[in-house]
């Protein structure tokens, strides 16, 4: 059950970002993430 309310929050949160903000967090999130793997990965 715990796994559900987390994936809707997720669903919920993308969403929201996509239609307000034009997915300007979620560009953010891969902008950092992909960062850290080249970091990590040297």
């Amino acid at each position: 059950m715990r796994y559900v309310i987390v994936i809707a929050a997720i669903t919920f949160f993308l969403l929201w970002d996509g239609l307000y903000n034009r997915g300007h967090y979620l560009d953010v999130t891969v902008r950092e993430v992909s960062r850290i793997v080249r970091y990590v990965t040297g």
